[in-house]
């Protein structure tokens, strides 16, 4: 990933990241089951969990493994493995996702809430599940690591602007998510949310072809 302008590093940063937890995952199908069965509480806390999990992968990588990995080259092959990730996350989110978008909040109709029910187990899943997936591992370790690794040529301040975009695209879809399952219905009608996954998934590929446009026109 070239570091061409700081803006633009946390422009896509943001809109990957929306675009990745936009589409139904596990931690998001487990966030809405837990809003089903258990309360809106259980739901924010599972969520919360990705969150903090998702900090502390950053700091890691920003603090650690990222430098290991440049002084061993990987910052030469990690745009690249992004660019391809990311063509083709967008590609299955224009393809397959919008068949399956309706899973995110299924079953409503069922809702058992019990507010007074211990908030951990839902914490301990919010933490547990991510980490038994391994696309949660590959998109960490690519896709954030790249991104991280352009956001470094600013200093402090661009991976704290980085943070905070990445927090951004994670956050900016999880309240929606939330209020519409506090509500007991979707934040947009199914059509809508098709409808934004295929324009979301768009935007992945042409933002990971130009990944690999930039990294085979760099070794030319």
């Amino acid at each position: 990933m070239d570091p061409t302008s700081l803006p633009a590093v946390i422009i896509s940063a943001f809109f990957v990241t929306f675009a990745t937890v936009v589409v139904p995952s596990p931690s998001t199908v487990a966030a809405s089951r837990y809003a089903v069965t258990h309360g809106t509480r259980a739901a924010a806390a599972c969520l919360s969990a990705v969150v903090l999990l998702d900090i502390v992968f950053f700091l890691a990588l920003a603090l650690g493994l990222q430098p290991m990995l440049h002084r061993i080259g990987g910052s030469h092959y990690m745009p690249p493995i992004a660019g391809v990730l990311l063509v083709g996350a967008g590609l299955v989110m224009i393809v397959v996702a919008p068949k399956n978008i309706h899973r995110l909040v299924s079953d409503r109709g069922r809702r058992q809430a019990d507010h007074q029910q211990a908030l951990h187990g839902p914490f301990v899943a919010g933490l547990l599940i991510p980490l038994a997936n391994p696309g949660y591992w590959i998109w960490w370790t690519t896709v954030g690591t790249a991104f991280i690794h352009a956001a470094r040529h600013w200093g402090r301040l661009g991976l704290t602007l980085l943070l905070v975009s990445f927090l951004a695209g994670i956050i900016g879809w999880y309240i929606p998510l939330l209020y519409a399952l506090h509500r007991g219905r979707q934040v947009f009608s199914l059509e809508a949310q098709k409808r934004i996954v295929v324009i979301l998934g768009a935007a992945m590929v042409v933002f990971g072809t130009f990944l690999l446009w930039r990294t085979f026109a760099g070794a030319l």
